[in-house]
């Protein structure tokens, strides 16, 4: 009978190889998904940012309005005027 063991070795290695390349691969590609999430949020916490302050801009920018009286009712409206 002939002895194997050496062939299961070899076959062993190169099984191991294939296994730390996938890891690696794997690896590569999470630091890609990574890379891209934390882009993305960088990104969306900026647009959150100029919306907090396009906000904060009009609640000020509300607090200095000033009203108008209406018109007095003897006038007619607009609508009144364009029909007649």
């Amino acid at each position: 009978m002939r002895d194997i063991r050496s062939d299961l070795e070899e076959r062993a290695q190169i099984i191991h190889e294939q296994l730390r390349a996938a890891d690696a691969w794997f690896e590569k590609v999470i630091q890609k998904l990574q890379d891209e999430r934390d882009a993305k949020v960088s990104d969306l916490k900026g647009t959150l940012a100029m919306i907090d302050k396009l906000m904060q801009f009009e609640t000020n920018a509300m607090d200095k309005v000033v009203t108008l009286e209406h018109p007095a009712a003897s006038e007619p409206s607009l609508a009144d005027r364009m029909r007649g």
